[in-house]
């Protein structure tokens, strides 16, 4: 029996190849979809917890907002305890000074930065989405210093469980949160560190301590919003921030919030339009 012409056979197996293709089509597109669909759910629940990461956000991003977390729970205990615990150079000491007095050589201060470190516990969280929101919110988990590293460790395990979903190659869950735990404490050590050989930052702990235990918080140091950015707002106005965002995204998000800020984009183009028509040199129209 002879062969026939490799011409003859290469046409044939071209035919089968693209009809293979075309019958996984529909199951790559499916599986594409629901891989997005995964990645946005898993970051709608992170930003929950902490609005400031980004929509299109990685794994990455949900990390470093579980490291910036427990490091300003570390800066807020250093505050809140720290300056009364160990011997402090004085107030108007410079950075020579700082140098010599080596702070971070005493025996208090290893005792302190442990103490810290004792309630970092980096395990799978069993939180869900609301859970989490309400643990971040409740009067209990913070003060008018900023959220108690123990709640703060229970968010960041959420965050941690969340990035862990969006893992191209993952690791065992354990093995992971190991990991980013060795990585949480040694941040949380350099924080600490640093609020004793800066001047500034030491000088900014002080005050936060001094005016907090005199009761000036509200009118010397909390912002009338309580937003992210403001690291002197206290728990009530942290969890009426958190409400009034989630309020409006929920807006932005229906029908008619889009109308809204169509309509709003639209009058602040024409209003614009105006302005250049009455002050604009139109010989010189902006961008030429």
């Amino acid at each position: 029996m002879t062969r026939p012409p490799l011409q003859e056979v290469r046409p044939m197996v071209q035919i089968f190849t693209l009809r293979e293709r075309l019958a996984a089509l529909p199951g790559t597109v499916r599986r594409r979809a629901e891989s997005s669909s995964l990645h946005a759910g898993v970051v709608a629940d992170a930003r929950a917890v902490a609005p400031e990461i980004p929509r299109d956000a990685d794994a990455g991003h949900l990390e470093r907002a579980a490291r910036r977390l427990l490091r300003r729970a570390a800066q807020d205990e250093f505050a809140r305890e720290g300056v009364a615990r160990m011997p402090l150079p004085p107030e108007d000491a410079g950075r020579a000074d700082l140098r010599r007095a080596d702070v971070p050589g005493e025996a208090s201060f290893h005792a302190f930065v442990e103490d810290v470190l004792s309630a970092v516990d980096i395990t799978p969280s069993p939180l869900e989405r609301d859970d989490a929101v309400d643990l971040r919110d409740a009067r209990g988990s913070s003060d008018a210093y900023g959220l108690s590293p123990e709640v703060s460790s229970d968010l960041a395990s959420y965050l941690l469980c969340r990035a862990y979903a969006l893992v191209e190659e993952p690791e065992e869950l354990e093995t992971y949160l190991d990991q980013q735990a060795e990585r949480i404490r040694e941040d949380m050590r350099a924080a600490l560190v640093r609020q004793v050989r800066v001047p500034l930052e030491l000088s900014v702990a002080r005050d936060r301590h001094a005016r907090i235990g005199n009761g000036h918080v509200e009118e010397d140091f909390a912002s009338p919003t309580g937003g992210p950015g403001d690291e002197y707002a206290t728990a009530e106005q942290r969890a009426d921030f958190g409400r009034r965002a989630r309020t409006a995204f929920e807006f932005a998000q229906s029908e008619a919030g889009r109308a809204a800020f169509g309509a709003l984009r639209s009058s602040a183009g024409r209003a614009a339009g105006r302005a250049y028509e009455k002050y604009g040199n139109p010989r010189t129209p902006p961008g030429r």
